[in-house]
């Protein structure tokens, strides 16, 4: 027996099966004939909203159980949204978070958060029955809900898989509350300034710890004399022509990006570049061995001839 109006059919399926009981109320659908339904071939989820199956939801369902339960003006955001949209510098921790507007009432369940905003997001994106908060934002409020080196890195993925640029990350920031924004607002301004990933950003600081060194250009535009581009390395000692390379499978998000990273070695020594890498394990482990050998490069290179490249610092907008 189906208690499911001809009406709902379309709805039923956006909603990849799952209804409120207001929807069902709405189309006639009796307080009895939901109980009856209810532990037969329906189960709640939430406690509002209808399952009309008794199987267990996949992570579509339970996203769309979550924005049914949340209401209306609800919008997925937060590390929810940074995950759906690819973003795997965001750690799964089992909660979909939701923002609804500030007359709406802040409710909690079991893997559901759902919290009030004085800024709901204008600029939110549709994909069927969800709603989303836009990129800026996505990016800017899963920041805030992490910690320690995790804000950095998300930072840093959004811009280099330009899911965001930087001045849109910067105009939210700004935009949003003031209070426990200053890791975000560091991770911006790290990023404003080349870096485009952790280990980099873990590379200029111990660059920058150097007396010797001259200030190293992060990811910036390199040319030959001749105007043809080259690869951009991840830190350039435009004194020296000398280029240094993180490479790390874990923070290359696509086995394309690794390839790039290898061909860029290859180019940039065909250019007569010389080029340092080092892994992210040992900059952190044995960061002053690293300083001492990208020291010594740079006094060796100062009394060679300097390779006949342009360097320009990148403009990250």
């Amino acid at each position: 027996m189906s208690w499911i109006p001809d009406s709902l059919r379309p709805v039923l399926h956006e909603q990849h099966g799952l209804l409120t009981r207001r929807q069902l109320y709405d189309a006639g659908v009796s307080t009895h004939q939901i109980r009856w339904a209810l532990g037969r071939r329906w189960r709640l989820v939430h406690g509002s909203v209808v399952a009309t199956t008794t199987g267990r939801l996949d992570p579509a369902q339970k996203l769309v159980a979550a924005q049914l339960f949340a209401g209306p003006g609800a919008q997925i955001g937060s590390t929810t949204a940074a995950r759906y949209f690819g973003l795997t510098s965001v750690p799964e921790d089992g909660v979909r978070r939701l923002f609804v507007p500030w007359g709406a009432k802040s409710r909690e369940r079991p893997g559901v958060s759902v919290r009030r905003t004085r800024r709901p997001d204008p600029h939110e994106w549709s994909r069927g029955p969800l709603a989303f908060t836009s990129p800026p934002r996505t990016v800017v409020d899963a920041a805030r809900q992490l910690r320690g080196d995790a804000v950095r890195a998300v930072v840093f993925e959004a811009v280099q898989r330009r899911f965001v640029t930087v001045d849109q990350l910067a105009s939210e920031v700004e935009a949003g509350a003031v209070r426990g924004s200053a890791a975000v607002r560091a991770a911006v301004q790290e990023v404003s300034g080349g870096a485009w990933s952790l280990p980099e950003s873990e590379l200029a600081d111990l660059l920058a710890s150097s007396s010797l060194l001259p200030t190293v250009l992060l990811n910036p535009v390199l040319t030959t004399i001749a105007g043809e581009t080259l690869p951009s390395p991840d830190g350039f000692v435009d004194e020296v022509g000398l280029a240094l390379q993180v490479h790390s499978r874990s923070h290359h998000f696509a086995e394309e990006d690794w390839e790039w990273t290898l061909r860029t070695d290859t180019a940039l020594g065909t250019a007569g570049v010389p080029v340092m890498a080092f892994s992210p394990r040992t900059l952190r482990t044995d960061g002053r061995r690293v300083l001492r050998a990208v020291e010594r490069a740079y006094l060796a290179l100062r009394r060679a001839t300097r390779p006949a490249v342009v360097a320009r610092p990148r403009l990250v907008v």
